[in-house]
């Protein structure tokens, strides 16, 4: 028997409309949202998919296959779609078609089949299956642009974008994924990559909280330069078995200015964690010119030593670097 709230696989609808169905057939749950591809767009602390909505301009002709980027500690896409690959949850999937900018075709309830590294075998061999090749076009930073392209060598992006990983979907309206492993994960590498990402960015705002300035120098940060003058960074930079960092702590960390910080990542520069002074490897000192430039703040405390908590002061301690 149908209902008026049903939402069925193959339907063309709009927003409004898929929104209608959705609040009469869950009441309980909060409504729908359309501001990115997952709703809720955002969930940094629970698991939670209500429903995706996927553009084919973003996500290609291949309609079992989303193409994520800008993942980040607030939309928790990885850590989503992976909760609800290992639990078979399912979810309402919707595609919006550039020839029916207006209307939404009900995909059904679908569930992730697997995850996938753009730069992995699994993924290549997925989409050569079909006719498709996944290209790096270039690297910028940390992040990779890719191009995928069809059969007649058509691009299917816009243009050049940024990839994290590749969700395949089993969905009502095509036949199961073949070419790939059920329950294939993105691997380390991804998961490191993208979740040392997240945590670097609440690590560098707890960081900033508590000194608001370099701690050697004092000198501040300054919000409307493009380059920040004034960065986080590790004291203890070791990773444990899955590649992140082990000790993300605001404890393990220090605010400094970004020549100073170069210098300490490098290990030409060393804090006292007994005195709080500021020392420089001998090694620069076979350059006077560099020298002279840093010889007013060499042998000195730290300006801002004073807000460094013992916590923090015992892993300075601990790198064993001479004071």
């Amino acid at each position: 028997m149908r209902f008026n709230y049903d939402l069925l696989p193959g339907e063309l609808l709009t927003f409004e409309e898929i929104g209608r169905r959705y609040g009469l057939k869950y009441p309980a749950e909060k409504a729908l949202t359309l501001r990115g591809l997952l709703s809720p767009s955002t969930s940094p602390r629970q698991l939670v998919i209500r429903a995706v909505f996927a553009h084919q301009a973003e996500n290609s002709p291949l309609e079992d296959l989303l193409f994520v980027s800008d993942d980040n500690e607030r939309k928790n896409y990885l850590r989503r779609f992976e909760h609800y690959m290992q639990h078979g949850q399912r979810f309402l999937y919707l595609r919006r078609n550039d020839a029916a900018k207006a209307l939404w075709k009900v995909m059904g309830e679908s569930r992730v089949y697997a995850m996938l590294d753009p730069h992995g075998a699994a993924a290549q061999n997925l989409l050569a299956s079909r006719g498709y090749r996944l290209t790096l076009m270039r690297q910028q930073g940390e992040d990779d642009f890719w191009q995928l392209f069809d059969a007649a060598a058509m691009p299917c992006f816009k243009e050049a974008r940024t990839l994290q990983f590749i969700v395949v979907l089993e969905t009502p309206l095509l036949p199961a994924p073949a070419a790939v492993i059920a329950g294939q994960q993105v691997g380390r590498r991804v998961r490191a990559r993208l979740l040392q990402r997240a945590s670097q960015a609440e690590f560098s705002a707890a960081v900033r909280a508590r000194y608001g300035g370099c701690v050697i120098t004092g000198t501040t940060l300054q919000d409307n330069i493009a380059a920040p003058w004034v960065e986080a960074c590790h004291i203890d930079a070791r990773e444990n078995e899955e590649g992140l960092l082990a000790d993300n702590s605001v404890d393990n960390g220090l605010f400094l200015r970004s020549d100073l910080q170069r210098l300490f990542l490098s290990g030409l520069l060393f804090i006292d964690g007994e005195r709080g002074t500021v020392h420089f490897r001998q090694l620069l000192s076979v350059d006077d010119e560099l020298h002279a430039f840093y010889q007013e703040i060499d042998g000195k405390a730290c300006a801002l030593w004073q807000q460094v908590p013992a916590a923090t002061r015992e892993r300075l301690k601990k790198t064993g670097h001479p004071a």
